[in-house]
């Protein structure tokens, strides 16, 4: 009987170390915080808390390259690396500059200005927030498995880095999307400062697409008469610049009708099929402050030779109404 009784007693003292020993540990990963900004300011400091509340395993996500193409892949794994949360420590965000913005109710988004980092953080509420998902969405291994970048230029680089963000927002779901786009962006406007006027180009165009955030107008003029230089699609974009300054939600007049034309002009002097073909609009309907209808044709028939099909249907109306071509030709220095 003794023996039993000390044999319970015995098990009873481990029971209740068990107890103690549990609490302990409970009491030493205390929540720092039931609020998610509270805890994501102590989570993103201290690599003990980053620890604790982390779950395992985790859900992680990454874009590795397949051939010349980026590939997402996504698994579970037991421990995440440190390095994938360095990014988040108050002295790295800002000793390499680096935008950390918190989205309620759950997540982290931290981002570079050059587009060449993004990392989404997503968190779990129990007792206590826990880190549950990490999507590693950078492309600087992508773009350095590739085998013609070695000779790229910084600017090209960055061009061809937006360009691949924003194949995969096109595939992501939100918020991550929403997220890549903006990545996108800045590695196009990275890609200007660096010199490539089609990354400048290519941020005007995602910016008043709508999914980007919206560049000032100087910005985008600027961008766009960079471009124009040497592209005929970008004449185009700022022939519709001069006339909209970007604002699709009304119909209004044109406002600067002699810069827009001159931009069409120069658009089709590049080449831009579709600048002529609008600038035959303008003399059709005399929207940008000219209208002659047999110049009108010839931009037409200019375009419509070149095999523009559109064109071919513009003239052929013009035609149908009795618009003879005469000497007329489509360009101003051209005209006799």
């Amino acid at each position: 009987m003794t023996s039993k009784k000390n044999d319970g007693s015995f098990g009873l003292r481990w029971l209740v170390f068990l107890v103690l020993g549990m609490s302990s540990s409970v009491f030493a990963a205390q929540c720092p915080s039931d609020s998610f900004d509270g805890f994501v300011k102590e989570f993103s400091a201290k690599p003990e808390v980053q620890r604790a509340f982390t779950v395992s395993p985790i859900h992680f996500m990454e874009v590795v390259a397949e051939g010349n193409a980026p590939k997402v892949v996504e698994r579970e794994i037991k421990n995440l690396g440190a390095e994938e949360l360095s990014a988040i420590s108050p002295a790295v965000v800002e000793m390499s500059s680096l935008a950390v913005k918190v989205e309620l109710p759950n997540r982290l988004f931290v981002r570079d200005r050059a587009g060449e980092l993004l990392k989404i953080l997503t968190f779990q509420k129990t007792d206590c927030w826990s880190l549950n998902r990490v999507e590693n969405w950078s492309l600087e291994a992508v773009l350095a498995a590739q085998t013609d970048t070695s000779n790229l230029s910084p600017g090209e680089r960055s061009l061809r880095r937006g360009k691949s963000f924003v194949d995969l927002a096109m595939e992501a779901e939100f918020p991550a999307s929403t997220q890549l786009y903006i990545s996108a962006l800045d590695s196009y406007l990275h890609g200007a400062g660096k010199g490539s006027t089609e990354a400048g180009f290519q941020a005007v165009l995602l910016s008043l697409s709508g999914q980007a955030p919206r560049l000032d107008n100087a910005r985008i003029l600027e961008l766009l008469l960079n471009a124009a230089n040497t592209s005929g699609a970008a004449n185009l974009a700022l022939a519709n610049f001069y006339c909209d300054e970007g604002r699709y939600d009304q119909v209004r007049p044109c406002a600067d009708p002699e810069k827009s034309l001159g931009a069409l002009e120069a658009g089709s002097k590049l080449g831009s099929l579709q600048a002529m073909n609008q600038l035959g609009l303008s003399y059709e309907r005399g929207s940008l402050g000219i209208k002659k209808p047999s110049r009108a044709l010839a931009c037409f028939q200019a375009a419509a030779a070149k095999g523009f099909e559109l064109s071919k249907d513009n003239a052929a109306r013009l035609i149908a109404n009795g618009v003879k071509t005469e000497s007329s030709n489509c360009l101003k220095q051209e005209a006799n």
